[in-house]
Formats: structure tokens, sequence, C-alpha cells
């Protein structure tokens, strides 16, 4: 596929930024390739500190290899006891997402046909990659495309094998993963808290 070919609907920042969701259902349709290169190249029009840019992307939109790392990713949010890669992972609620995951069928990509994971390459690069994964998750709507964060995929993502599978260096930091796909439905929008503002001065 062309990139000059490639639909992009007419979308304001404004409205990309309302429409967002975090999408758990997806349709079992690939993403082309071209597509996700597209994305990734807005992605890195991100800010960086010192414009160092510190990320690398590791795409994986193999179906068996996504069933693999899912099914891996669960056993180890599951162990008993929770091991350190879990434990170390910053991931909030951990009693209540490992119940979550616990439930027969829980797919830790939600079916996804592309997981995109966006390693930090220095220590300092982690909310560098925040932001370039914003970037990417606000495009993919253009594409009429979903997105969600996958935090619970960040222990198995860590795994020094699973690092040597997709050529990520040993010390990268797997900064935010995320699946992307056709979504198999609207996905309503979740209530937000007003904003808290401590000082207006």
């Amino acid at each position: 596929m062309n990139p000059e070919k490639i639909p992009v609907a007419e979308l304001s920042v404004l409205d990309a930024i309302g429409q967002r969701r975090a999408v758990r259902n997806y349709l079992p349709d690939p993403v082309p390739r071209p597509v996700i290169q597209h994305l990734i190249d807005l992605a890195i029009l991100a800010p960086s500190a010192v414009n160092q840019q510190p990320w690398a992307f590791a795409v994986i939109d193999d179906r068996s290899t996504l069933e693999r790392l899912a099914m891996d990713g669960k056993e180890l949010l599951l162990a008993e006891p929770p091991g350190p890669e879990v434990l170390g992972s910053g991931l909030p609620a951990l009693a209540h997402l490992r119940e979550a995951v616990a439930e027969p069928g829980y797919d830790l990509f939600h079916g996804a046909p592309t997981l995109i994971v966006i390693y930090a390459t220095e220590m300092h690069g982690v909310s560098d990659c925040y932001l370039a994964g914003e970037n990417l998750m606000l495009a993919a709507l253009a594409f009429g495309l979903g997105t969600c964060p996958i935090g619970l995929s960040l222990p198995i993502l860590e795994m020094p094998d699973v690092k040597a599978e997709l050529e990520v260096g040993e010390d990268w930091i797997a900064a935010l993963p995320m699946v992307v796909g056709y979504p198999a439905g609207a996905t309503p929008a979740t209530k937000r808290r007003p904003a808290r503002i401590t000082t207006w001065r």
C-alpha cells in the first residue's frame, strides 16, 4: 500500500482529543504495515528533552506471537507469590487487576491485531515516550483505528528473553505498550472528574 493512498479522515486536534477512547474490543482485520509506519512517523514528532528522542518501537503483528505473549504475560501476573517483575511494575490496584486477568477467556491484548511497544532507550526518556504514545493514539483516530495502553503487559515485556526476541536493548525500559486495531463497535466515553486546580494566581 502506497502511504499516499492511505485514507485519512479530516479530524481536528480538538476532535481527536475528545473522541479518543481506550478500545478493548477489536476486529481481527490486520492493520496495513504502511499505516503502522505512518503512525510511528507521527509519534516521533513528539517533543523530547534536549531533542534526545529516547525511544524505540517494537511492533508485533504476528497472531501466534501475540497469543503467546498474552498467555505468558497472564501466567507471570497470576504467579503466587507475585514475582519482582510484577511487584516492581508500578501497576496500580494490583490485586484488583490480577482478579480481572484471572477471569476465563481474558485476553491481555483484547484481540487486537497489532501491539506497539514504545521502549525508552534511556532512563530519563520514559516521559518522552508517553508524549510519543499520545501522538500515536490521537493520530490513529484519523485512520479509523482504536488504541489501548496495556500496562498489564509491562512485566512480560521487561523479561530478558522477550527483550532478546524483540531485539531491544537489555537496559531499555518498556515505557508504553499499546494495542492498535479496528474497533469492533463503539466505545462509550468514561466520565472525568473536574480538573483539580490547586493554585491559579
